[in-house]
């Protein structure tokens, strides 16, 4: 067996916008469990209540708000698809429906973190879309932080 060299230039093709939204996310879960949303019962894994803290802690005013800002139309009018296996195995896209409340909104800001980090969107034809919506996401991450001093507060580090 000959042991070559691994090509890492791929990696590469991920934009500066991008590699900000990972360390932005993580940074957003690490506060938003740091001030109290997790899932509730749990012992074995930490994980967000993202439900919970668009419903209870952004609410339907901040979805208000936000519906009408021109940058997050994108998250709203074509948020990202979904990866799944279909029934005989292949992976496929699915569409999502255009979002209407704070929890799907939320659920789309995921929906980008996601497809990135799992590696849905690596290599995509589509890049104006995935830039779009990254920059959406970013921008949607900001006005999330702004509407809680507690979880700015986290998030910075500034205690």
């Amino acid at each position: 067996m000959t042991v070559s060299e691994v090509d890492y230039s791929k990696i590469d093709d991920v934009s500066e916008e991008a590699t900000r939204l990972f360390k932005v996310m993580m940074r957003l879960e690490f506060a938003l469990k740091d001030v109290g949303f997790f899932v509730p019962g749990r012992r074995t894994v930490a994980e967000v209540d993202w439900v919970r803290f668009a419903n209870d802690q952004l609410g339907a005013d901040f979805w208000q708000r936000i519906k009408i800002v021109d940058e997050v139309q994108v998250l709203i009018h074509a948020p990202p698809k979904k990866q799944i296996v279909d029934e005989v195995g292949n992976l496929i896209w699915l569409d999502r429906s255009e979002v209407v409340s704070v929890q799907e909104l939320i659920a789309a800001l995921n929906g980008v973190r996601n497809n990135l980090f799992h590696g849905g969107k690596s290599g995509d034809p589509d890049g104006d879309r995935n830039a779009d919506l990254i920059r959406a996401a970013l921008y949607l991450v900001d006005q999330v932080l702004k509407e809680d001093d507690v979880l700015q507060t986290s998030f910075s580090g500034a205690y």
